[in-house]
């Protein structure tokens, strides 16, 4: 089971919709997953624990995550077809 971390700025309406999208995608993709989201500055000390970090592309060079996460950076956080895209491209889904 994918173990998935989606975070915004402050951790609150972004993120939450972020969460949804990325679950729906995932589920379309067939891929097992469990999800959390919350603030990029609870992501940065929590990262380590995830397999999958989707973000905004401006925050993928915050996180040092632990080898084999995978971090997605979004240019639209809302976007479903670009995190199918990326997830695909990451090797994530197929």
């Amino acid at each position: 089971m994918l173990k998935v971390l989606v975070a915004c700025g402050c951790g609150m309406g972004s993120s939450q919709l972020l969460k949804m999208n990325c679950s729906n995608v995932l589920k379309k993709l067939g891929v097992e997953h469990t999800i959390h989201h919350t603030s990029i500055d609870e992501a940065k000390s929590t990262a380590h624990d995830y397999d999958l970090i989707v973000v905004g592309e401006n925050f993928v060079d915050s996180f040092k995550v632990k080898e084999g996460t995978k971090i997605i950076g979004l240019k639209n956080l809302m976007n479903k077809k670009e995190l199918e895209t990326k997830l695909k491209e990451s090797g994530i889904a197929d």
